[in-house]
């Protein structure tokens, strides 16, 4: 038993002793949630328009994400492990960068017109292709001539069928 005990003291001492330090132990659910809070913003690096949780630089010798969204991620894990809420978060990012940080608009005010402007897209086009076809529709179709008495054709003059005929010709030679 006194094994068991100085294990559970060992324990007890580096996990004060990592919480005085300030330093924090990041587990995978808060990395993950911390990349995913990382996607709803924008890397300010100014090289790339990638959001800072999917930000690589591909080519030359590096590769892979930037100073800046290191340093972006690095702020977010940090108020991730305080408990502060993905709003919260990108929030202060927005306090300051700007709206210019957030990858997608927002649902409210002005950007609610980004969110509706695909559907009201889509609905003018539909309505513009039913219109489009129904006038279509609504076209006579071109008149045919009409045949003589007693049902046949409609005469030709032989003028007009021997032009026919030496233009074909004329054409169609080697």
């Amino acid at each position: 038993m006194s094994k068991l005990r100085r294990v559970a003291a060992a324990v007890l001492v580096f996990a004060v002793t990592v919480g005085s330090a300030g330093i924090v132990v990041t587990t995978n659910a808060q990395d993950d949630r911390a990349h995913q809070v990382g996607k709803k913003v924008k890397c300010m690096c100014g090289g790339c328009n990638d959001s800072a949780g999917t930000c690589f630089h591909v080519g030359g010798a590096f590769s892979g994400p930037c100073d800046k969204a290191k340093g972006m991620l690095k702020k977010i894990d940090q108020q991730v492990a305080h408990g502060d809420s993905d709003d919260l978060i990108v929030q202060s990012f927005v306090q300051e960068y700007g709206q210019v940080v957030l990858t997608e608009p927002p649902h409210s005010g002005f950007g609610s017109v980004a969110w509706a402007m695909p559907v009201v897209y889509l609905l003018v086009g539909t309505i513009l292709v039913v219109l489009v076809i129904m006038r279509w529709r609504k076209r006579e179709a071109p008149a045919m001539p009409q045949p003589v008495a007693g049902g046949a054709a409609p005469a030709i003059s032989p003028e007009a069928l021997e032009h026919a005929r030496r233009r074909v010709a004329e054409e169609t030679e080697d």
